[in-house]
């Protein structure tokens, strides 16, 4: 064996130990990135708001409707609900510390319903949290993009838009 054919074999060997290294090194950078994904999703769902309701009896009619609300998730800096029980909806607005105690809130009368129900249901349940992020908290939680256009919507679809008004969460949302 000569001394050229040494140093091509040993190239081709180093050549070899290069790319299984860049192999491997390319995916322990994936499954970092992956790790510290879920680690930021784990810790977005921990800070999400996450308002739980408990009607308290059925209200009297053109009376305000108790409401016991309980915030298990974190800083709700400002949330809206509306409300149908029986013929009346009712809306309201609330705001609440991370993990706090339950509180009672009564929400104000803001139109007869379209049709009459015979259990209190929840129409609209949104929060913000205090890094101004939106969420949809009826549909899993679902994280809302554009605050006031989404919420002109809801509004809109339930035919409450100009009737109710929600001032703290048509913020823009920090990104």
């Amino acid at each position: 064996m000569s001394s050229a054919q040494i140093v091509v074999g040993l190239s081709a060997v180093t050549a070899g130990l290069a790319l299984w290294a860049a192999v491997f090194a390319t995916r322990a950078d994936r499954a970092s990135r992956r790790a510290i994904r879920l680690a930021d999703n784990r810790w977005e769902a921990s800070t999400r708001p996450v308002p739980h309701l408990a009607f308290l009896g059925p209200p009297s009619p053109g009376q305000p409707m108790e409401v016991e609300i309980e915030n298990l998730g974190g800083t709700l800096a400002a949330g809206g609900i509306i409300v149908q029980a029986a013929d009346d909806l009712y809306a309201g607005e609330m705001s609440m510390p991370e993990k706090s105690a339950p509180r009672r809130v009564q929400l104000q009368p803001a139109l007869k319903a379209w049709q009459r129900s015979t259990q209190p249901r929840c129409l609209m349940l949104v929060a913000r949290d205090v890094n101004g992020r939106c969420w949809d908290c009826l549909d899993g939680g679902k994280p809302i993009k554009d605050p006031r256009k989404w919420l002109t919507a809801q509004l809109r679809d339930l035919r409450l838009q100009g009737v109710v008004d929600f001032p703290g969460l048509a913020g823009i949302a920090k990104r």
